[in-house]
């Protein structure tokens, strides 16, 4: 690859999230890899700024990327100080921090100022999140490019994105996306918020000033590969008329445990445990690094697992709603007896710890995962070919678990809100037991693990790195 003659400052601003972070740290890495003369700077908040330069050094890119906090109280706003990392954020929160990051907005002028100033000569592009859709008008102000990017999955993202562009909603259980009438969407895949959007509530319009900015902007880069959501990039490409680039699956290695975690040692021990059984004989539960179900959830899935007579490892997190941040087990959270009876007879692990799920999904004993449906965690799963359960909780987890349902046929769905202990125990049978069912889900989850790796690689058709330098010649005209 050519190194581009002239200089480039790509300044790559994610959304305080973790499920928003660990794709641009992955898209700086991808930056770097396109443009090796370019200027990379990742803009962050006080809450995110050390965790990001802690996570870009163990990737050896410590060096090569620089990261910039941007002044950001949480507090000003009512808002919990773990709002700089959405920990302890509920629900009802988010909106109000999603309003609060436009704060970071004259702080955020200065710097790409400063940057156009120091050096007039180069071009400066701007990659920001899909929340951030106000940083398009300051990217517009100092003569510098804009993409949005969408972390989510292209399927998810176009249904997630259509529902709210068609707020009020149909009162029908079951109603037609009207900008695509052959997708039929049911109401117990809405959120709250969703449900009850009339186009003049607080997330209605939080959501269509990101829409109109989807429109407006030079480029949207998605974290999905052409070959595995080839109907979603097409769902898309139809919603917005502007170019659109998947510069996914941005995946990494695990990254290490937390410095000084009491939970690393626990994680470790997670493998060991793994070791020792049977190749895909295992259901590795976990709900991600936002979301967590309710006490009486946590009940109906523990006895759906005992149900089930299947090994398990269960990463479990406090119930919603609790105040418990601490790594220890609380035996209220599950049924009497339940962790006990599950390890004495070495038929399930029940951890609350840091998790290294990669190595987790990519380990021979672990036949399948019950997740959340964030798009992070299924491109992780599909990377190691291990078929899904799904209980979406949020935002476009319900059509991403939709899709891998339906189309990709990789994801059984069990739950949406309330879960059937009898239904869950039936599905982890079709996953994990002699079945026809599992045996075509294993075949098709590892027809996806190939595109996901041929994605992966550097100079492969429909590469990543393939799709990033096309778009830098195509929009940074660097």
């Amino acid at each position: 690859m050519v190194a581009a003659e002239r200089r480039a400052h790509v300044v790559l601003f994610p959304f305080m999230a973790q499920g928003h972070l660990a794709p641009f740290r992955c898209l700086a890495e991808l930056a770097r890899r396109a443009r090796p003369g370019a200027r990379v700077t990742v803009v962050a908040t006080p809450g995110t700024a050390g965790p990001l330069r802690a996570s870009l050094a163990a990737d050896s890119l410590g060096g090569d990327v620089g990261v910039h906090a941007l002044p950001f109280d949480p507090a000003g706003y009512g808002l919990p100080a773990g709002a700089c990392t959405t920990a302890g954020i509920v629900s009802h929160q988010l909106i109000t921090l999603f309003a609060a990051s436009e704060s970071l907005r004259p702080a955020f002028q200065h710097l790409v100022a400063g940057l156009r100033a120091a050096d007039p000569g180069a071009e400066v592009h701007v990659m920001a999140d899909m929340f951030l859709g106000w940083t398009l008008d300051v990217a517009r102000e100092a003569s510098a490019s804009h993409s949005a990017v969408l972390t989510t999955g292209g399927y998810g993202a176009a249904v997630y994105f259509s529902l709210w562009s068609s707020v009020p909603l149909p009162e029908d259980d079951a109603f037609l996306l009207p900008p695509f009438p052959d997708v039929t969407v049911c109401r117990s895949q809405l959120t709250d918020h969703l449900a009850a959007g009339d186009g003049t509530d607080a997330w209605s319009t939080f959501v269509s000033k990101q829409v109109a900015a989807f429109a407006h902007t030079d480029a949207l880069l998605v974290n999905t590969a052409e070959n595995l959501e080839p109907r979603g990039l097409a769902m898309l490409r139809q919603l917005f008329n502007v170019p659109i680039y998947p510069v996914g699956p941005l995946l990494r290695a695990t990254p290490p445990a937390p410095a000084q975690s009491p939970g690393a040692k626990d994680g470790r021990a997670i493998l060991a445990w793994l070791d020792k059984l049977p190749p895909g004989s295992v259901l590795y539960v976990l709900f991600g690094s936002q979301y967590t179900i309710g006490a009486p959830q946590m009940m109906e899935l523990a006895a759906g697992l005992e149900l089930s007579a299947h090994r398990f490892v269960w990463v479990i997190r406090p119930p919603a709603g609790s105040d418990d941040v601490s790594v220890e087990f609380r035996p209220e959270w599950l049924p009497e007896g339940f962790r006990e009876r599950a390890e004495a007879g070495g038929r399930g692990l029940v951890a609350r710890c840091w998790a290294p799920q990669v190595e987790i999904l990519a380990h021979a004993a672990t036949g399948a995962f019950l997740t959340h449906c964030g798009w992070n965690s299924l491109q992780e799963s599909l990377g190691s070919g291990v078929p899904l359960l799904g209980w979406p909780l949020s935002a476009e987890q319900f059509y991403n678990a939709k899709v891998l349902a339906e189309e990709m046929e990789v994801c059984v769905e069990v739950a949406r809100a309330a879960l059937s202990t009898e239904k869950l125990a039936a599905a982890v049978e079709a996953v994990l037991g002699d079945t026809a069912e599992r045996a075509g889900m294993r075949r098709r989850a590892a027809e996806l693990r190939e595109v996901i790796a041929a994605a992966r690689e550097s100079m492969g058709e429909g590469s990543s790195l393939k799709v990033m330098d096309k778009f830098f010649a195509d929009v940074v005209h660097c």
